[in-house]
């Protein structure tokens, strides 16, 4: 080959890299997932920041006899800054117009005597509420607890919902 044909091809090279490399700019490979930051130009300390804002979600299974149930020092991890709301799920709706709850959090109630239907979804049925919400402010090192009054017992899960 020659120099100048050398030249030629090096500068070709130069130049289509330079017109594309605009275009693929902070874009993964073919074939590799996405990743929230690769094609938005964010630190990897503005993809944390976005992680941590998406909402989370903790489910506590229990089984409550009739009368008096106590779940007791339920914590969210310590990044917890804001609880959305709960729900009661269960596989069969048992829960009737008597059946309460109480719910305290770092030993301050929140709800009093609430009823478990108005805050339930059977899961038989379609999940049409994904939970209640009650807003709430947390400090990283809350604590909840949970007082259930049933007529008939109940059994399902607890989920709390935060950010």
């Amino acid at each position: 080959m020659t120099t100048k044909r050398i030249v030629r091809r090096t500068t070709q090279s130069d130049v289509h890299d330079i017109i594309s490399s605009a275009r693929n700019l902070h874009k993964s490979p073919t074939g590799v997932p996405q990743s929230p930051a690769f094609n938005s130009n964010l630190s990897m300390q503005d993809v944390r920041q976005f992680i941590q804002m998406q909402p989370r979600c903790t489910g506590v299974p229990f089984q409550a006899p009739v009368g008096q149930f106590t779940i007791n020092n339920i914590q969210l991890p310590g990044d917890a800054r804001l609880f959305l709301g709960l729900i009661f799920t269960n596989s069969d709706l048992r829960a009737t117009s008597v059946d309460t709850f109480t719910m305290t959090l770092n030993n301050n109630k929140i709800i009093d005597n609430g009823s478990i239907v108005l805050f339930s979804q059977s899961n038989s049925q379609s999940i049409t509420t994904q939970y209640y919400q009650f807003l709430q402010p947390l400090t990283g090192k809350d604590v909840f607890n949970f007082q259930l009054n049933t007529a008939g017992g109940l059994d399902g899960i607890l989920q709390l919902h935060y950010i």
